[in-house]
């Protein structure tokens, strides 16, 4: 036991069983600390932590029902009740990878895995106190803000020998100073003079993000790259590369990182919304609708559940259904849109979401081929009403497109782009907005009647036109099978060029591989077939084209 400690630190223990509670109690008693509190439940460690200031907080991933250790800790730190000055060990019994990734990127001071000895409890405990009550100052400096003079502090403590064993958290912190003081300039010499001395992992994610704020996007590149490659720095490389690569336009490349590093850490909640907003801009609506529920999921009871979070998953459900030619799938997501609206009025029924509703009742009953019944419902909406969700004013300007009410819908997106240029907006909302209202003007149908046409216009042999209305959809919906196999179609059994020869090999192949990852219907599958024989006939025999 550390002797230079001293025993009447406050220490809340929140914990929901009362076996770990008495085991946790036993422990710290024999430890010698007495000012000791348990919560049972989190409202009582929230109401306890607004009106106390603990030393220690021993939180329990294992909660009960309602809030989860994770989500608890989450709360405590956004809302500012857990201090500098107060350690956290975080403890559980679950040790999936996905909590713990989620659980580090929070930066307790300790994680442990339940059961555990005293012995270990104690080192950790008195690791985590001694660092608090050493660097008190500096901690209380932190909290106020006054970071000019934390790192007047921080010199003082470097120039100290006696201080030597504090010295790789007082160099980190100095850096994290500087980042916040957005002195990226000053920041980038300090790291690169850190990793001249040795190879600190918070030293080369630091430089990064000044090369980020620098402009220097390809040293960042470099580094993020190499950080791929270690456990340790690999969530942060991912959501930087995506950052930079949505910045180059690879939309794709950066949704990829994004799911990579959703798998590794689900739980945070804004790699889960970049990823939303990254899908729908990629035309991806399953990972669009994948992320719209786990943010659905990982948000109950959480200081960040809201209305939206169920909007969004009934308006990805119907964007998916849409998309998608499977009957099976669709009855499902429309059980899910239902659903999310019913949870909505549950959770949240004090509110007025009257016109949200109708906007999403108008789009489901368009996905169940009610067009008229739909376009009754939306006719009588007001276009011109201020705009106070993003969200909401772009949902409504879909549906009133898709259901032929297009003047309507292009003076809505106009009004949603003035809005845009007048407020801070998401830049990738923004990518997003721009790409829908430039789509919605070439299509003065919705995607489902924009095929039905373009096939008319192939059995009419308007080759051209029909080519582009195929592409178009395609376009929109990149991973429709039936729309896959009718461009293909298109483009096999043309008499003349449609595309040139780069392109139309382009097409042909991404077509393909949409056909043949998909359970196509009996009727699909049998045009495919032929077209295939048909083609490879076709070959043999040195034609171009197909005929069909």
């Amino acid at each position: 036991m550390d002797s230079s400690l001293k025993r009447n630190e406050r220490i809340l223990i929140i914990d929901e069983q009362s076996l770990s509670q008495s085991y946790l109690r036993y422990a710290l008693d024999e430890l010698g600390y007495q000012d000791v509190t348990i919560a049972d439940r989190p409202q009582l460690a929230l109401s306890l932590c607004r009106e106390n200031h603990f030393s220690l907080i021993i939180c329990s991933y294992n909660q009960g029902k309602g809030k989860d250790g994770y989500q608890l800790y989450e709360e405590l730190k956004f809302s500012g009740l857990q201090k500098h000055t107060t350690g956290v060990i975080f403890i559980s019994a679950e040790t999936d990878p996905t909590l713990v990734h989620s659980v580090i990127e929070l930066q307790p001071d300790e994680f442990m895995a339940k059961p555990f000895v005293i012995k270990d409890l104690q080192v950790r405990i008195e690791r985590v106190l001694k660092r608090k009550e050493q660097l008190r100052p500096l901690y209380q400096l932190l909290d106020a803000h006054n970071y000019s003079a934390a790192l007047l502090y921080i010199d003082e403590q470097l120039s100290e020998v006696s201080q030597r064993k504090w010295f790789p958290l007082l160099l980190k912190l100095k850096g994290d100073i500087l980042l916040i003081q957005q002195q990226y300039a000053d920041a980038e010499q300090y790291f690169q003079a850190m990793l001249a001395i040795q190879p600190f992992s918070w030293a080369k994610m630091g430089l990064v993000r000044c090369y980020l704020h620098l402009g220097k996007e390809a040293l960042a590149f470099t580094e993020l790259e190499a950080m791929l490659m270690r456990s340790d720095s690999r969530l942060f490389a991912l959501d930087l590369l995506a950052e930079l690569e949505f910045k180059q336009h690879r939309y794709q490349i950066a949704q990829q990182h994004l799911i990579d590093a959703a798998d590794l850490a689900p739980r945070n909640l804004l790699r889960q919304q970049k990823l939303l907003q990254l899908s729908r801009l990629n035309h991806d609506y399953e990972i669009q609708y994948r992320a719209a529920k786990d943010m659905v999921k990982f948000a109950r009871y959480s200081i960040f559940e809201q209305p939206d979070l169920y909007l969004n998953l009934a308006r990805a459900s119907i964007d998916f259904a849409l998309s998608s030619e499977n009957e099976e799938q669709n009855s499902r997501l429309n059980r899910q849109a239902n659903l999310s609206l019913q949870n909505l009025q549950k959770q949240f029924g004090k509110q007025d979401f009257t016109e949200q509703q109708q906007i999403l009742q108008a789009r489901l009953l368009y996905l169940q081929d009610h067009k008229d019944k739909a376009k009754a419902l939306l006719r009588g909406l007001k276009v011109d009403s201020p705009i106070h969700s993003l969200e909401d004013a772009l949902d409504k300007a879909k549906a009133l497109h898709e259901v032929g009410l297009t003047e309507a819908s292009q003076q809505l997106f106009e009004q949603i782009s003035q809005y845009c240029l007048q407020q801070r907006t998401d830049p990738m909302f923004k990518a997003y907005l721009q790409q829908e209202q430039a789509e919605r003007q070439q299509m003065q149908q919705g995607p489902r009647e924009l095929n039905n046409n373009a096939v008319q216009l192939y059995q009419r042999g308007h080759w051209e036109q029909a080519f582009s209305a195929f592409s178009l959809a395609h376009q929109v919906m990149p991973k429709n099978a039936g729309i896959a196999l009718n461009l293909w179609q298109t483009l096999l059994t043309s008499p003349r060029s449609l595309c040139p020869a780069k392109e139309q090999t382009q097409l042909l192949l991404q077509c393909q591989r949409v056909i043949e990852q998909t359970s196509l219907k009996p009727d699909q599958q049998r045009r495919y077939d032929q077209l295939k024989h048909k083609l490879q006939h076709a070959a043999a025999s040195g034609q171009n084209s197909v005929n069909f």
